[in-house]
């Protein structure tokens, strides 16, 4: 059976169609649900909600069709598939043929649930965890901004993005300002190129050399950069080279 025209989502550099494997029409959407804490208070007729300003992952089944190789027993062909899935517990990328501009950040769990064992072909059920947001592919690539110029955020939720430039003076601080809002690099951090990943919020020069607090903190706390959704001017002090990796997210479903 040729499977090459049939839905399949890839994996950690693979496909899941290269396992003999169907996607079965019976794929669920999940939506992110909001983070949040509630609390009685006596004589409030409704709680008090407390945000705490983020979302939880959500789980992405794919039932699915095995199909027997002619060479291997299915239970060879789980094995394979579970070496595929589970050889390193942490996210990684997950795209689904459906909708291809976009991707998941997941991480294969649950392990793999089987029903209706047939002589040819067993139905299985492979699970995802998966952050809260989907990433749009076109905003994967690094683009160099020249100061006063504005990038488009095309999704309705900030985005978290990966800022490198180079620092020229180690006197005085340099400063981003994305549509007005200040994001101090301290002159302790030096001079050289300096990666930014707000993401994963942390700051280092060439070399690894960690350097975010320097980058990401200032009298306020902890301070990522982030750019809003729509229109945003960039403009910034004391740097060359500035280039950015957008990043841009929507909610997963």
């Amino acid at each position: 059976m040729d499977f090459t025209n049939y839905p399949y989502f890839q994996f950690r550099g693979r496909k899941s169609n290269e396992y003999n494997l169907r996607l079965l029409n019976e794929i669920d959407f999940v939506i992110a649900e909001a983070s949040l804490d509630f609390q009685e208070i006596d004589g409030r007729q409704s709680d008090v909600i407390y945000d705490r300003g983020k979302y939880k992952d959500i789980e992405k089944r794919f039932p699915a069709r095995l199909f027997k190789q002619s060479d291997k027993s299915i239970a060879q062909q789980l094995r394979d598939i579970a070496a595929w899935l589970y050889s390193a517990p942490k996210y990684s990328p997950l795209t689904f043929s459906e909708y291809p501009e976009y991707y998941y950040k997941a991480l294969a769990f649950n392990g793999l649930t089987a029903r209706d064992e047939q002589r040819e072909w067993l139905d299985i059920d492979i699970s995802f965890k998966c952050q809260p947001f989907v990433f749009r592919l076109d905003g994967e690539d690094y683009r160099e901004i020249k100061s006063g110029a504005t990038i488009t955020n095309p999704e309705p939720f900030s985005s978290l993005p990966s800022i490198t430039f180079k620092k020229t003076t180690s006197t005085s601080d340099s400063n981003i300002y994305i549509e007005g809002k200040q994001f101090r690099i301290a002159k302790e951090a030096g001079t050289g190129v300096i990666t930014i990943d707000s993401e994963n919020g942390i700051a280092y020069k060439e070399g690894g050399v960690n350097i975010s607090r320097y980058c990401l903190l200032n009298a306020e706390g902890y301070q990522p950069i982030t750019i809003a959704p729509g229109r945003n001017e960039i403009s910034y002090t004391n740097m060359t080279d500035f280039k950015i990796r957008p990043r841009w997210r929507t909610l997963a479903v």
